[in-house]
Parts: structure tokens; C-alpha cells; sequence
């Protein structure tokens, strides 16, 4: 690293971090770049490269190992895992990444409920996109028999996981769109705002449900997306994304809404 800091600088400290902050703002890609410059701006914009991150790309696992938990802890605040991420990698990066507010954790196999424990000590969730089922210890061949429990007369009702995210105010779920599921989220969650169920098929070949047969809570609403991680991605860089559509159709019209145009429009 190239040590500038004992030049004299030529602007005041201030606006000179403003000015690298922006720049970083502008361009993500210029970071590896601008920390070069100066110890002084690399303590300025290195925490950036960690505010969003995108597990299974290259540097991921790296930055992982090349931070002390509590720098992640403290820096890491969109976190995106996708379904090529191993078991125990997902252990490892909720126990360490516990300040993120936005996670989207797209496993396709079953990830057995351990990980339920650390999602509640994600105190600053706020924002959850999953795969349900494997999420909470389904299998591919998910039956609603896997979320029901007993009542004490006798009965059967939904296990209430999602009376375990208290703080999740928008959920996406990218494998299901069963009635009983969605107005189970949608009445136990105690502070939910949106719910999505995102379609992920070509709207031409299969259309998606109607999302009047699911619920009618003004709350939820289906949207097409076929590109979750690129979609993710968008939106945690401050791009209009699933949740900004759906925002944006509830908003419009909350009985006849239109469902918002695929990302690749």
C-alpha cells in the first residue's frame, strides 16, 4: 500500500472522505483500487467492500477468514447465501455475520433446523428472502405434515416459526404458495409488512397462481423474478428490486395489482 498519509493532504479530511466514499458509492468496483491509496482512506472505505456480500463468489469464504468476527459482526449488512453454499459454511458465516438486516438464503437442500437458533439472534433482520421448506429442515418433497404440531385438544395447526422472527418486516419466499403457509406468515409475524412469493418459471409457459386464491391481505403479492441473486444484488446496492416492486404494487392498487415486470425487462 502506497503510504500518502504523511503528505500533507490537499483538501480537508471531511470532504475528502466524502469525495472516496462517493466514489466507492458510484462505482463498487473501484474499491480494490482507492484502498491503495493511503492508510487513511483505506480505514475510510474498506468497510464497504463488506456492507453487501454475496457468499460462493470469489473472496467470499476469504473475506470470511480474513476479518475478526466482530469487524463482520459489525460491517456486514446485506448477505445473500446461495444453494452452493455447504451446510456448514452457513453455520459458520450466521454465527459470525450476526448484525446483517437483510439475508437471502436460497439452500435447495434440506438444511436441517439448526439454523432457526441463529437466525433469532439476528437482532437487526429486518429483511428475509428464503427457500421455506429447506430453511426450516424440509426436503425437496416437502408435505405440510412437517409444519404442523398437535394442539392441546387434539388438533393440528402450523408450527409457528414465524413467531421466532419478531423483527422481520419484509419476507420473500421463493418455494411455496400454499394458503395455509402464506396466512400463517402473514398472521404470526408480529411486525410483517410485505410478504412475496416470488415466480421464478417463464410467465408464458406457466402462468403464476392467483394470488387472490392464496390470501387477500393487502400485504402479499406474487412477482415475477427469475434472477434472485442478480435481483438481490440490485436491490442491496440500492436498485429497485423485488421488494420495491412489490412495494410499489401494494402502494397502486391493493385489490387488483399488477404484479411488476421480470428483472430482465
Amino acid at each position: 500500500m502506497h503510504d500518502a498519509d504523511s503528505a500533507d493532504p490537499l483538501l480537508p479530511p471531511e470532504l475528502e472522505r466524502v469525495i472516496f466514499e462517493l466514489a466507492v458509492w458510484q462505482n463498487p468496483e473501484t474499491i480494490f483500487a482507492l484502498v491503495l491509496v493511503a492508510k487513511r482512506v483505506c480505514t475510510w472505505i474498506e468497510p464497504e467492500l463488506y456492507h453487501v456480500v454475496v457468499f460462493g463468489k470469489p473472496r467470499s469464504l476469504l473475506m470470511l477468514e480474513s476479518k475478526p468476527s466482530q469487524f463482520l459482526g459489525q460491517h456486514v449488512h446485506h448477505l445473500a447465501i446461495p444453494a452452493n453454499v455447504l451446510h456448514v459454511d452457513v453455520v459458520r458465516i450466521l454465527s459470525t455475520c450476526t448484525g446483517v438486516h437483510d439475508l437471502a438464503i436460497w439452500n435447495n437442500i434440506s438444511t436441517r433446523p439448526d439454523l432457526l437458533p441463529l437466525l433469532r439472534k439476528l437482532t437487526n433482520l429486518q429483511c428475509l428472502s428464503a427457500n421455506l421448506f429447506a430453511l426450516f429442515g424440509g426436503r425437496d418433497d416437502f408435505t405440510l405434515d412437517q409444519f404442523r404440531i398437535p394442539s392441546p385438544r387434539g388438533a393440528t395447526g402450523l408450527w409457528p416459526v414465524f413467531k421466532l422472527l419478531p423483527r422481520v418486516t419484509h419476507l420473500s419466499v421463493t418455494d411455496t404458495y400454499s394458503p395455509e403457509v402464506i396466512n400463517a406468515a402473514l398472521g404470526t409475524c408480529p411486525v410483517l409488512q410485505l410478504l412475496v412469493a416470488v415466480w421464478g418459471r417463464d410467465p408464458a409457459m406457466s402462468p403464476p397462481p392467483d394470488e387472490s386464491k392464496i390470501s387477500t391481505d393487502p400485504r402479499f403479492c406474487i412477482v415475477l423474478c427469475s434472477l434472485f441473486e442478480f435481483d438481490w444484488e440490485l436491490g442491496a446496492r440500492g436498485g429497485r428490486d423485488v421488494w420495491r416492486r412489490a412495494e410499489e404494487a401494494v402502494a397502486n392498487n391493493p385489490r387488483e395489482r399488477q404484479k411488476g415486470s421480470d428483472v430482465r425487462e
